[in-house]
């Protein structure tokens, strides 16, 4: 009897390590929906679980939250291209989001290759690419980690949002963490990264004029003579 006794303790004691284990399994369970070969996803983030969503295999959204989020994600990855972002928040409510994300925002000012002065009245290029419209329902206080993965095009930048009131782009503290570009933000607006411009930036950016005005002078020159 006593032998039996045993036998079932030990089946039983097994039985809570495998169901235990399988707990933690599902826990940390990694969602993955298939490429979108189009620009629109609607998706279901679960609480506490990694979701991965990659628009035409190259615009890549990774989603940690504490809430479920009813997520709309409209994305131009075709003039995007290969970017790896991802967005860790903090909530106790459950959050209906709407994200667009383009390389470009023409209305901010925002172009490849134009420059930014920010609030604090340093110039920044916009060279990434990467312009994200987050908009949320969140009636409560919020936290939020936006992390791009850096390159040799974004290294030393800092992410900025866009103030609508001042109508100004603002930088805000940015760190590297495993080699993504990393802010911690209270807020949801346009962000986007920007790049400090160097003396080396400035000077090539005088060369073009340069080259440009000798292009114009050249051609009036020639213009004259021909008439």
């Amino acid at each position: 009897m006593r032998k039996f006794n045993k036998i079932l303790i030990g089946i039983f004691a097994f039985t809570m390590f495998f169901t235990l284990f399988n707990v933690n399994n599902v826990v940390a369970v990694q969602e993955s929906s298939p490429p979108v070969n189009g620009d629109k996803i609607q998706k279901q983030i679960h609480a506490n679980n990694e979701s991965n969503i990659t628009f035409r295999n190259m615009t890549r959204f990774r989603f940690n939250s504490t809430a479920n989020i009813d997520l709309n994600i409209n994305c131009d990855a075709l003039r995007i291209g290969v970017k790896d972002f991802e967005i860790e928040i903090d909530a106790d409510q459950n959050l209906q989001m709407n994200m667009t994300c383009t390389e470009e925002q023409a209305e901010l000012g925002l172009l490849k290759g134009s420059t930014q002065q920010t609030r604090n009245r340093n110039r920044y290029q916009y060279q990434e690419g990467f312009c994200l419209l987050i908009q949320c329902n969140n009636s409560n206080p919020i936290q939020a980690k936006l992390k791009i993965l850096e390159n040799n095009q974004n290294r030393g930048s800092s992410w900025a949002y866009y103030d609508e009131t001042s109508e100004e782009w603002v930088t805000v503290p940015t760190t590297v963490e495993d080699e993504y570009l990393v802010t911690v933000t209270d807020h949801f607006s346009y962000w986007t990264v920007l790049q400090p411009e160097t003396e080396d930036n400035f000077m090539i950016y005088m060369g073009i004029i340069g080259v440009i005005g000798i292009i114009a002078i050249v051609s009036v020159i020639y213009l004259k003579k021909r008439k």
